[in-house]
This record gives structure tokens, sequence and C-alpha cells, in this order.
């Protein structure tokens, strides 16, 4: 399996096996290299941690763990005024669905829609939303949000991989604002060319663009080009996970400038590479009070022991990890952040190990800073997958902490 997100998009009904929970070996998919970077791994440790705090004083400590972070990311631009602009707006049942984009940066704009509530008084919380990644790349924001007129491909995806709802519709309706932007790669953002080359020429030629075999024909052909987007990326000095969690704090600064937006109640939440943002964004911006992880909580090192490629193409923060672990980017968040993780128990891309580990690690940051409470990790009888019941628990959540 050379691409274990696109195959989990092509969703778990047609995939069979595949929705098993991953199988631990001594080995994983790089055989006899697995133990050795492993131990390499083990004798360096993550010495920004909080088990390596010591006597520095919390700020502190994850002052310099945000400062290596932000290092990582590689992508730090000149600020530039927001310029919001609305292209266009519909009413929906229960919410006012507004089209709009605003400057990212002096290099671009980001496409998004904002949704805002109709009952209710201002100034309301409001919620950063994430599309997850999946090697599905066609679509991005209208993962996760109701349309009039929706592609079959896109409406077989929401049924595998969120029950068949557009969880951030069902967040404005429950009273919250909520932005949703095209990621970079994905959507409005996704890679277009003037002059297609060959392989972009017979990857869709003779297919119909409403057929989910065209869908499905030019997410795999994206997801075959995200190794070189990841190189091109570090030959600029860049780093894409920067881009994207640079571009989702942009979305914190569009929500806090709203005249209708609570600034002191702004969330984030969203599955699998949408989980991974909304750890990056709980662990950098302040202004989050309450984050949702749903899909993408594991120790790293852990990932190794799985017998297939499974993140090939995803987003991350090269040379971090020298210094920190995934959950530890959540725990810079700790504790006026609010973090519910959801872990599958048959998730194909994590071990179960390595989801505990990680679980545990950030609890022990709560309990050691007096507040347990902020801080809780479920596990559910499901696939990589946000389900009905994981959505409920998931809303529930974020109006605790935010109402």
């Amino acid at each position: 399996m050379k691409r274990a997100w696109f195959l989990l998009a092509a969703g778990c009904a047609a995939a069979g096996p595949i929705c098993a929970q991953a199988v631990e070996t001594p080995e994983g998919f790089l055989g006899n290299l697995t133990p050795i970077m492993e131990s390499i791994q083990r004798e360096r440790g993550y010495a920004l941690d909080y088990a390596h705090k010591g006597a520095l004083p919390f700020e502190q400590w994850r002052q310099r763990g945000r400062e290596a972070v932000e290092r990582a990311l590689s992508y730090a631009p000149q600020p530039v005024p927001l310029d919001l602009k609305v292209h266009r707006t519909e009413k929906r049942k229960g919410y006012e669905l507004r089209a709009i984009s605003f400057a990212g940066s002096a290099h671009y704009r980001i496409p998004a829609f904002l949704l805002v509530p109709e009952s209710g008084r201002p100034p309301y919380p409001a919620v950063v939303a994430f599309h997850d990644h999946g090697a599905y790349f066609y679509f991005g924001k209208e993962k996760i949000v109701e349309l009039d007129r929706q592609h079959a491909s896109l409406t077989a995806y929401k049924e595998t991989y969120y029950g068949g709802r557009s969880f951030a519709s069902d967040l404005a309706r429950r009273g919250f604002v909520v932005i949703v932007i095209d990621a970079f790669y994905w959507g409005e953002r996704r890679v277009q060319y003037q002059d297609p080359p060959s392989g972009w020429r017979n990857a869709i030629a003779g297919l119909d663009p409403a057929s989910t075999r065209y869908i499905d024909a030019v997410n795999r052909y994206l997801d075959e080009r995200t190794a070189d987007l990841i190189m091109q990326l570090s030959f600029n000095g860049i780093n894409w996970i920067g881009i994207v969690n640079r571009d989702d704090r942009r979305s914190v600064d569009l929500l806090a400038s709203l005249p209708f937006v609570d600034p002191k109640r702004i969330g984030c939440l969203g599955l699998s590479g949408g989980a991974f943002r909304s750890t990056y964004l709980a662990g950098m911006d302040s202004r989050i009070r309450a984050a949702v992880i749903t899909g993408w909580m594991s120790t790293l090192p852990s990932t190794g022991h799985i017998p297939y490629s499974t993140h090939s193409d995803m987003y991350d923060a090269f040379g971090l990890h020298s210094v920190l672990d995934h959950p530890d980017v959540a725990t810079l968040g700790a504790p006026e952040c609010a973090i519910l993780v959801q872990n599958c128990k048959r998730d194909r891309l994590f071990t179960r190990d390595g989801m505990a580990q990680a679980a545990a690690k950030i609890q022990n940051v709560y309990a050691k800073e007096g507040h347990p409470e902020r801080f809780r990790a479920e596990s559910y009888d499901a696939p990589h997958s946000f389900t009905v019941a994981m959505q409920e628990d998931a809303f529930a959540w974020l109006e605790k902490w935010l109402r």
C-alpha cells in the first residue's frame, strides 16, 4: 500500500481490511532501519518537552518551546492588512454562509467560508474548523460545509468519514461563528495549470469532471506530487505546515477582528490532517481557548512500527522532533486551552500504544499544572473517522469551554 492516505480516501466499505487497527511489528515498513532510527531517538530524547522543564517557570518553558516550533515552521511573512472581501452570501438553515477571502500574506489570498448563526445574540463564540487531509485535494472547505449541489464523490466521502454530516454547518446552527479555509494545496488552492504537463493530461484523459472517477484521478495525481511539493518548498526555505499553520493563525486574526465575535471565546476542531492543524493552532496561539483533536494524536516514533507506508504525504515541522514530539506541541497550549483528544480504536494510521502514550503525556502536563479537568482523551470503536457520536462529544466540549 504505497499511499495509505489515498486508499483511506477511497472509503472503508470498499477497502475492506484497510479499516482494521494498525498492526505493530518489530521492524516496521523500513525493516532493519526502524530500530536504528528508534535507538538514535531514545538516546537523544526530547530536550524541550515538559519532562525536561526542570526549575524553569512554566511560561518560560512554553516560550522556549514555541520558539522552537516557530524555527521549524520556517515561515513568518511580513504582516499585511486582512483586507476581508465578501464575495457572496447565502441563507442556510440556521445560519448565513458568506463566501469570503482575505489576505494571508503579501503573496496570496485565502478563500474561505464564514458561517454566521441566525439565533442568539452577539458577540458569539467562534471556531476555526479544519478540513482533513485524506489525500483528497480536489475539495477543501467543502468537505465540512453543506452545499446546495454536491459532487457525488464528496457525498460518498462525507458518508465515510463524517457520518454524512457537514460538521461546520452543525456548529453554526449551535450558535458558533465558524471559519473554514482552503488549506494550501486543497480546493481553490490546489495545483492548477495554464499549460498542463503530459502527466496531468494523461491522468484525466477521457474522464467526465462530473464523475467520481475524475475526482479520484485528480486526487491521485496531486497525491503523487506531494513529495515534489515538500521538496520544492524546502528548496525555497519554506515548510508546508509553516504555511498551513500561519494561515490557520491568520483565520484567528480574522475572527478576532469581527465585531460580532467574542475574541476571548475562540476554539478549533478538525479530523485527521485537520486534527494535526488543531494541535499546532492550540499549541501556538494563546487565543485558542478550547480545541478538539480527532484522529491525529500519537507519539511519532511509534508510527515506524506500522508495516506499510502511512504518512509520506503529510505536512510536518521537520527538524522540530529533535526536541519535541507531536503531543508536546499540544502541551504548549496548556493549561489555558481545554483540549479533547479523540482516538479511533480501529485507526489504521497509528498504533494503540502510540495514541495512548501521547494522551498520557498531555494529561501529565495538565495534571502537574493543576488543571486535569481541562484535558480529556477518549477512544471510540471506529476506524479513522469523525462519527456522529464523536461529533456530538466534540460539540459538547466546545460548548462547555466557550459558552
